[in-house]
């Protein structure tokens, strides 16, 4: 049983690994991405109001764009959210303080040339495979986090509001 059970999980490696490095408009199986139907900041606070009824906060907006400014860099306009849900916080760093490097939940926005505005955040089911995270609850936790962000998706499209 245990012999199946790893070697499952190392042809899902391989696979994941490959996906990752196949290019491409999906970029890879580790980072989701979503067009949005608005701008970048109401874009940025769509996503935040569809998180907070899951009881996940704001804990930081960082404007990319005024900081590469400031050394005087040209960057298209790219935000960058800090998002957490304490409860889930703490449980998934009691499973494995190594997630400590991927918590706050990081979620990118950012502009094409053509206007066009992206959301884009890791998803946290890669973590189990980062992190060799095993526990069911764990993993169970980290499954709900990938639904809340992909759920929460659902706020920067106008057909879904």
């Amino acid at each position: 049983m245990k012999k199946s059970i790893s070697l499952l999980l190392v042809l899902l490696s391989a696979i994941l690994f490959l996906t990752a490095c196949s290019g491409g408009k999906d970029r890879s199986a580790f980072l989701r991405e979503h067009i949005s139907d608005y701008n970048i900041t109401e874009s940025a606070h769509r996503i935040v109001q569809a998180l907070e009824p899951k009881n996940y906060h704001l804990l930081r907006v960082i404007d990319e764009e005024k900081r590469a400014a400031a050394i005087k860099m040209y960057l298209k306009p790219t935000l960058t959210l800090e998002i957490d849900n304490p409860k889930i916080t703490a449980k998934l760093l009691d499973c494995n303080p190594t997630l400590a490097v991927d918590l706050p939940l990081r979620i990118g926005l950012y502009n094409e040339l053509d206007g066009t505005t992206h959301l884009v955040y890791t998803n946290p089911e890669y973590w189990s495979l980062k992190h060799n995270i095993r526990d069911k609850t764990c993993i169970q936790l980290i499954n709900l986090m990938a639904r809340d962000l992909d759920i929460a998706s659902d706020a920067i499209r106008k057909s879904q509001k």
